[in-house]
């Protein structure tokens, strides 16, 4: 049985999950074209590398920021930022103003999933169930993460981006009611773990500290593609966005269609350990070979990156239900140096792109991508594994 029947707070959470989502995928592939519109490639690699230093020094923190304002009202504070930045960049025109949006847009947004993933986690307390519940959480936002590009074909022309961010803020205004819900959900005390703590924990754990570098791998995997494969394809391939919208729509069902199987079998019969690895394997192989494609031909971009996101949906589901099987909610700390991956592997990504194209053309950090993918084997297969 499917978890949100079994919860009628989880499944207000999973409604919330929702818009909060779609907001976020409406805008998170078009950001990067939409900066190159008024920021040099190299200046719009710094804007995120600084957004996502900011965002890795906030969630370090985030516990205490907790434990001082509180879940429910530091909820409602970053959806009413949000919801400002994004209008934000929606009309504003200087380059100083579009920047600092960004840049705090990109802080809240993080934010604002990590407590999210902090309702998830004191809603549902059956361990045995942690894979389903975290598929259903990952299915539901990707499936926004699917329909968003839609939205992109029909709404974006001529490099003109402001209707799609107006769109993404008023995506949000539904959760100012749904969060009410969660008013009187008691968050449990924060235990306070210092970073060098944390990651002394991670040490102690082999098994937390390879799903903590698969981890890494799979969000550095991200990073370099939301970034640079609309780019490109717009630039360099020569798509425009209405072909680019569909070809992410095909691109990204992967994470509709097997990431709740996936969730399922780790939970009923299999390990995460095998998923993870088959899903590296495949990840690897195939951005490897988008270095190799320099036509434009959309069923063959379609088709390539499909079997991408194939390999990145299993490998998302089973480090989720891996590390939440292994973590309880209030150990935030832990829990926060995770999340803290994504906006590390933002640090990371450009720094690296930027020093590769000295040497290598565009079309190849793909080959890079690649062989990184493959080397998350090495850790995936040293995973202790659940079944």
């Amino acid at each position: 049985m499917l978890p949100f029947r079994q919860n009628r707070l989880l499944n207000i959470l999973f409604l919330s999950n929702f818009f909060v989502s779609f907001h976020y995928a409406l805008i998170i592939y078009i950001n990067s074209s939409f900066l190159s519109n008024i920021f040099s490639d190299a200046q719009v690699s710094a804007i995120y590398i600084i957004a996502s230093i900011l965002t890795t020094l906030t969630l370090i923190n985030i516990s205490r920021i907790l434990e001082k304002i509180g879940l429910y009202r530091f909820t409602l504070y970053l959806l009413t930022i949000e919801f400002l930045c994004t209008i934000g960049l929606t009309v504003a025109k200087s380059p100083i103003l579009v920047g600092m949006y960004f840049i705090l847009h990109t802080i809240t947004i993080a934010t604002l999933l990590f407590n999210m993933d902090v309702y998830v986690e004191n809603v549902s307390k059956d361990k045995s169930i942690v894979g389903e519940i975290r598929a259903t959480y990952l299915t539901i936002a990707n499936a926004t993460i699917v329909l968003a590009p839609i939205f992109i074909a029909i709404i974006v022309t001529d490099s003109v981006y402001s209707y799609i961010y107006l769109l993404s803020s008023i995506s949000i205004l539904p959760l100012y009611f749904l969060i009410k819900k969660f008013k009187d959900i008691t968050h449990k005390p924060v235990e306070h773990i210092q970073i060098r703590q944390a990651v002394m924990d991670y040490m102690k754990d082999l098994d937390l500290y390879n799903v903590f570098i698969a981890q890494f791998i799979l969000q550095l995997f991200y990073a370099f593609m939301i970034v640079y494969t609309p780019l490109y394809l717009q630039k360099y391939i020569g798509f425009s966005w209405s072909e680019i919208g569909i070809i992410f729509t095909i691109m990204l069902l992967p994470f509709i269609l097997f990431e709740l199987p996936v969730g399922e079998l780790s939970d009923r019969k299999y390990g995460e350990k095998e998923f993870m690895t088959i899903g590296f394997v495949i990840m690897g192989l195939s951005t490897l070979f988008i270095s190799f494609i320099t036509v434009k031909v959309f069923w063959m971009w379609a088709t390539i990156l499909f079997i991408t996101r194939i390999g990145a949906s299993f490998v998302e589901i089973s480090i989720e239900t891996y590390f939440f099987k292994k973590v309880d909610d209030e150990k935030t700390n832990v829990v926060s140096l995770f999340r803290v991956a994504r906006p590390i592997s933002f640090i990371v990504a450009p720094i690296l792109a930027t020093i590769a194209f000295q040497f290598i053309e565009f079309q190849y950090i793909f080959i890079l991508i690649g062989l990184t993918m493959i080397f998350g084997t090495r850790y995936s297969m040293a995973l202790n594994d659940t079944k």
